[in-house]
């Protein structure tokens, strides 16, 4: 995975800046540098997820409560 950008003589830094940002978004690389930053054991990742699921499920009750 290689990220280019292709920078014209009369480009400026401003629009230069925003294509690499929207590069890095669509390769959803900062996420993948904050997940191998350190380990994460595969039962803690498991943890994790269905702690989100269970946050979700609750949140969305919520809403339709009212």
């Amino acid at each position: 995975m290689t990220l280019t950008i292709n920078i014209k003589k009369g480009d400026k830094i401003d629009k230069i800046l925003k294509t690499f940002k929207n590069k890095i978004k669509k390769f959803k690389l900062i996420k993948l540098l904050k997940n191998k930053l350190y380990y994460i054991k595969p039962s803690i990742k498991r943890k994790i997820k269905n702690n989100k699921k269970k946050f979700l499920i609750k949140n969305n009750f919520k809403k339709y409560d009212n």
